[in-house]
């Protein structure tokens, strides 16, 4: 009926641990621990970010199309992208040579996500970078695909952060999202207990 706590000098030193006590199942507290970025879901939506403002960013966009709302395995990326190595990914998706090379699972993953994306690229300069990568990762199932409410919290926080950055009139380019990222923490499991701490000396 104790309680537990990790103490560690830095926050830098729980990157092992905390991973490793998700992998074994054990719900933790941490408040003010975790960089924002470091979360999937976070790393999945500057992914998407980056994918609808640089359509020629291909390692954002095999991270989408590797992400939990489409899935397409390794094989069938690997058809999709190793042909050429300096098309943008998006020409590729459009390519039906290439696209018959996919899986059978491939192809109908790939065709869904593309409508999407199809659609989400013709809003371009119509809505604020919020609402528009929003939309999109709702249009994608993205919410279904979080695994816990946490996540979805931590969704929030960042579209708030894009929301917020249009507002100051901040430039929204990659690079300056990923800075202001980096400079938020996620938000603690709130379905834990407070029998195990994550927490620093200071």
């Amino acid at each position: 009926k104790g309680t537990i706590a990790i103490l560690v000098r830095a926050r830098s030193h729980l990157a092992q641990i905390a991973p490793a006590l998700q992998a074994a199942g054990l719900r933790y507290r941490a408040i003010e621990i975790e960089r924002l970025g470091h979360r999937p879901v976070i790393q999945d939506l500057l992914a998407l970010t980056r994918a609808l403002l640089h359509p020629a960013d291909r390692i954002a966009w095999l991270a989408i199309l590797r992400a939990p709302w489409c899935g397409l395995t390794l094989a069938d990326l690997h058809a999709l992208a190793a042909g050429d190595h300096h098309a943008a990914l998006w020409d590729l998706m459009q390519n039906p040579a290439i696209i018959d090379l996919l899986s059978a699972d491939g192809k109908c993953r790939l065709e869904r996500v593309r409508s999407v994306l199809q659609t989400a690229l013709a809003q371009r300069q119509r809505r604020t970078l919020r609402l528009w990568t929003e939309g999109v990762w709702l249009a994608l199932g993205g919410p279904a695909c979080v695994q816990a409410g946490a996540d979805l919290e931590d969704a929030r926080v960042f579209f708030e952060l894009l929301e917020h950055m249009h507002t100051e009139g901040n430039p929204s380019g990659c690079m300056r999202i990923e800075e202001r990222v980096e400079k938020l923490f996620a938000l603690p499991d709130m379905e834990a207990d407070e029998s195990l701490q994550l927490m620093t000396i200071h």
